[in-house]
C-alpha cells in the first residue's frame, strides 16, 4: 500500500493526470465536431438519396404519371419521411410537393422554404444556440480563424433559385431527366442559418426518363445539434479550467511553497563565512522534494563531519608539534649555554630526535590527508584477499622471530575491490601493532572470511589488551598507550587512524574487541567481490 502511494505522491503521475484533463479532453471535443458533421450529413444526403429512390420507384410501377398518382404516392409516404419530396414533369413542371398535399400546385410553390414541411418548430425559431453570449465567446477564436486564415468558400446559390415564373429546372434536376444523380447546396430560405441539400432523381418507365423526384433538407437540425454540442465542449472546457485552477494551486502547494522553503533553508543553514550552523530539517515526504531534502540533509551531515575532520586535524597536529618544538628549542637553548662538548651533543640528539618525531607526524598527516581527499581517485582492481594477507605474513615471518603467525584462510578465493598497496598498509600497521604488544613466544592469529557480500579479516594477538576506558579513543589521531612497550617517542599515533581511515573508505567497517582471556582482535569488514 505504501508502495502504491508513493507512486501516486509522483510529481511526474500529477502532471500527468493534469495535462490529460486541462488539454487531451477539451481539444479532442472540438477536433471531433468536424468528422462529426460531415458524418451527420453524409447520412443526411444517404436518408434523402433512399427517400427518393422509393417514390422514383413508385412512380415507375404505376400506369400514369401525373398529379394526381404523384399526390397519392406522396399522400402515403408523408408520414414516413423527413425530407420535402418533389414529382417534376419532364418539362420541368411540378406535379407534386410533399409539403402540399392535397392542394392545387404552382410554379410558384417551388421556391417555398424547405423547412416548412418540418412545421411550426424551425419556423417559429428565430433564435439558436448560436445566438447565445456564451456560445459567441466560445466560437470567437474559430469565427476569427476562419476569417483570416481559412481559404474562401465557393459561392453557394440561395434557395431562392427556383422563380415562380419559370419551370424547376436546375442543374440537379436537368441532371435527373438526363438519368443522372446529381446534388445541390443552397443558402436556406427565411433567413435561417443554414444551407439546404437538393437531390434530383430520375424517374424511369420502359427505359424512359418520364420525369425526376426533387428532394430537399435543411441542415438546420444538424447545426442546431452542432451548436448544442459545442456549447456543451465549453461549458466542459470552462470545468476543467476550472478544475486546472484548483490544480494548480495544489500544485503550487505541494510542489512551489515547499521548493520555496527549501531555497530558503538552504541559504540559512550557512552563516556570512560560508560555515554550515545547522541541518536541512527532517522531512516525511514520500515524493521527489522529500528525496531531494533527506539528501541534502545526509549531504549537510556528512559536509559537518567533514568539516570537523579538517578542524580536529588541524588542531591535533598543532597540539601534537607544540611538545616536540617544545623540546627542540629547549634542548637548542641548553646546547647553547653549556661549555661541555659531550652534554652539547647530547642536547643536539635529543633536538634531532623531535625533529625526526616532526616528520613522522607530518608524513602521517599529509597520508591522512591524502586518504580523505584522494582515496577514490587511486586506481583499484580485484585482488585475492587471502593470498595479499599471504605475502604479508610471509614478510613479517622474515623479518621478526618474537612471535607465531597464525594463518587460515579459506578454500575458495576471497576477492574485493581495492588498492593492494592500501589493504596491505591497513594489515601491516595492525601487525606491527599486534607484534610491539605480544610477548616472546606469543601467537598471532589472522583468519579471513566470507559471509554473503562481505569479507572479514580477524587479527588477533595474546598481548596484555586495551583498557576499557581507552578502547574507544583507539582509532584517534595522535593517540597512544604504550604502557612498558618500546618508546612512545617512536610512535606517532596514527597507525590505527590510518588503517581505520581507508577500511572506511572502501566503504567497510573497523573494530577492536579484548578476548575473554588475554590479547585483542581486530575485526576488519569490506565489501566482497563476486
Amino acid at each position: 500500500m505504501s508502495g502504491f502511494l508513493r507512486f501516486l505522491s509522483r510529481i511526474s503521475i500529477r502532471l500527468l493526470g493534469f495535462n490529460i484533463l486541462v488539454v487531451f479532453l477539451p481539444v479532442a471535443g472540438f477536433l471531433f465536431l468536424d468528422t462529426y458533421e460531415k458524418q451527420m450529413l453524409k447520412a443526411q444526403e444517404d436518408s434523402m438519396v433512399q427517400q427518393g429512390r422509393l417514390l422514383a420507384a413508385s412512380l415507375s410501377e404505376r400506369d400514369g404519371f401525373g398529379p394526381e398518382v404523384a399526390e397519392e404516392i406522396l399522400f402515403h409516404l408523408k408520414k414516413r419521411t423527413d425530407a420535402r419530396l418533389r414529382v417534376i414533369s419532364k418539362e420541368g413542371i411540378l406535379l407534386a410537393d410533399s409539403s402540399r398535399v392535397g392542394e392545387e400546385i404552382t410554379v410558384a410553390e417551388a421556391d417555398r422554404p424547405d423547412d416548412e414541411a418540418a412545421g411550426d418548430e424551425i419556423g417559429a425559431a428565430e433564435t439558436t444556440d448560436e445566438d447565445d453570449w456564451l456560445y459567441l465567446i466560445a466560437t470567437w477564436p474559430f469565427r476569427l480563424y476562419r476569417r483570416f486564415f481559412q481559404p474562401p468558400l465557393p459561392a453557394v446559390e440561395d434557395s431562392q433559385f427556383y422563380a415562380a415564373d419559370k419551370p424547376i429546372m436546375g442543374p440537379e434536376v436537368q441532371a435527373a431527366l438526363m438519368g443522372r444523380y446529381k446534388a445541390v447546396w443552397r443558402i436556406s430560405a427565411g433567413g435561417q442559418r443554414s444551407v439546404t441539400l437538393y437531390s434530383a432523381l430520375p424517374v424511369w418507365k420502359n427505359g424512359k426518363v418520364i420525369g425526376a423526384v426533387l428532394v430537399s433538407q435543411s441542415t438546420y437540425k444538424i447545426l442546431s445539434n452542432l451548436y448544442e454540442v459545442r456549447l456543451d465542449i465549453f461549458k466542459i472546457s470552462l470545468g476543467s479550467i476550472f478544475v486546472a485552477v484548483i490544480l494548480s494551486f495544489i500544485l503550487s502547494a505541494t510542489i512551489a511553497r515547499p521548493v520555496k522553503k527549501l531555497r530558503n533553508e538552504a541559504e540559512a543553514i550557512l552563516d556570512r563565512r560560508g560555515r554550515l550552523t545547522r541541518l536541512f530539517t527532517h522531512t516525511k515526504r514520500m515524493d521527489e522534494i522529500g528525496d531531494l531534502t533527506r539528501s541534502l540533509e545526509e549531504l549537510t551531515k556528512r559536509l559537518v563531519k567533514h568539516m570537523s575532520f579538517i578542524e580536529s586535524f588541524a588542531s591535533d597536529l598543532s597540539h601534537e608539534f607544540k611538545n616536540p618544538l617544545a623540546s627542540i628549542r629547549s634542548a637548542i637553548d641548553i646546547a647553547l649555554e653549556v661549555d661541555n662538548k659531550k652534554e652539547r651533543e647530547h642536547f643536539l640528539r635529543m633536538a634531532l630526535r623531535d625533529v625526526g618525531r616532526m616528520e613522522r607526524l607530518l608524513v602521517g598527516a599529509r597520508e591522512i590527508s591524502r586518504i580523505d581527499t584522494g582515496l577514490e581517485a587511486e586506481e583499484c582492481r580485484e585482488l585475492d584477499v587471502g593470498i595479499l594477507l599471504s605475502h604479508i605474513v610471509e614478510g613479517f615471518r622474515l623479518r621478526t622471530n618474537k612471535v607465531v603467525f597464525d594463518l587460515s584462510i579459506p578454500e575458495h578465493p576471497v576477492t574485493l575491490s581495492a588498492s593492494p598497496e592500501r589493504l596491505q598498509q591497513v594489515f601491516e600497521n595492525i601487525l606491527d601493532n599486534a607484534v610491539s604488544f605480544s610477548p616472546s613466544g606469543g601467537t598471532i592469529s589472522l583468519e579471513l572470511e566470507r559471509n554473503d557480500s562481505q569479507a572479514t579479516v580477524i587479527i588477533s594477538d595474546q598481548g596484555p589488551g586495551i583498557p576499557e576506558e581507552n578502547i574507544h579513543r583507539i582509532f584517534n589521531r595522535y593517540f597512544s598507550f604504550r604502557p612498558g612497550v618500546g618508546k612512545k617517542a617512536d610512535h606517532t599515533g596514527l597507525g590505527l587512524s590510518l588503517a581505520k581511515a581507508i577500511i572506511e573508505g572502501y566503504g567497510g567497517r573497523i573494530d577492536v574487541k579484548n578476548s575473554d582471556g588475554r590479547g585483542v582482535s581486530f575485526y576488519m569488514i569490506l565489501p566482497a567481490g563476486q
